[in-house]
């Protein structure tokens, strides 16, 4: 090469010598390794698991009066079905609701006590690590959505069809950064936000990625679970400590 031509990039930054089937077989491997650790770690997950639902177990049936698992069709990887299992959460009859299929509230009055604290610390999709199991899930991916609000999220928004381009998921980005669904008018605002992060994680799909969200999940939910659990705690105390003067004026407040 003659000397004041411009020299080619090399090390990381360049594909000089490299063997595009080889990459390609390396990436297939570890594609399919991660994915079979995750199957594992699944399996080790819902056998851990095993003694909190049975605990929980009589609480939802007596609460909800209908079976324990919620059992649902929803579309997965390339658009094909499968079945999602959950604890369930509402009282006997609401799968039958149409208007539960695009989102359901945590103070809905057909979702139950027992359900509210499930639903709000992500207990109730403990079930779904067996859909991981079986291959239908991945730890990480865009959550699996009931049909009816699909087709209304397909229309609303373009190229949202392409979150099935990965297999569906326990958790992703926008489990760790949105605290809440919007439901009626919001709704699509709020699924445009959600399906921001899914084509981020889509383009971007990869062990260290699921990983980071794993972790950032992990964290999430421990702090939601803690919360609920200190919640009570905190009012009593509050009163507990309340002076004699305030209590009083509250007291003849409520009566």
């Amino acid at each position: 090469m003659k000397s004041g031509e411009p020299q080619p990039l090399r090390g990381v930054l360049s594909l000089e010598g490299v063997d595009p089937a080889r990459v390609h077989r390396e990436w297939q491997v570890t594609n399919t390794l991660w994915a079979l650790t995750q199957r594992f770690l699944a399996l080790v997950l819902l056998l851990l698991s095993l003694p909190l639902m049975l605990v929980l177990y009589l609480p939802v049936r007596l609460s909800a009066r209908a079976p324990f698992f919620f059992k649902q069709k929803r579309p997965g990887f390339m658009g094909r079905d499968f079945t999602i299992w959950k604890i369930t959460t509402m009282r006997s009859g609401s799968d039958k609701v149409a208007k539960y299929e695009k989102g359901v509230t945590l103070d809905d009055p057909n979702v139950t006590r027992v359900g509210r604290f499930l639903r709000d610390t992500k207990i109730d999709e403990l079930p779904q690590l067996w859909n991981v199991v079986r291959g239908e899930m991945e730890l990480v991916g865009p959550r699996p959505i009931a049909a009816g609000l699909n087709k209304v999220l397909c229309a609303a928004i373009p190229g949202f069809n392409h979150r099935y381009l990965v297999k569906p998921g326990l958790t992703n980005v926008s489990q760790v950064s949105v605290l809440e669904n919007a439901l009626g008018d919001k709704a699509i605002e709020d699924w445009k936000l959600r399906f921001e992060g899914e084509e981020h994680y889509i383009r971007n799909k990869s062990v260290s990625y699921d990983l980071i969200l794993i972790a950032l999940t992990v964290v999430f939910v421990l702090r939601k679970a803690l919360r609920r659990v200190l919640r009570p705690r905190r009012r009593a105390g509050t009163l507990r400590h309340m002076p004699a003067a305030e209590s009083s004026a509250s007291t003849r407040k409520r009566a």
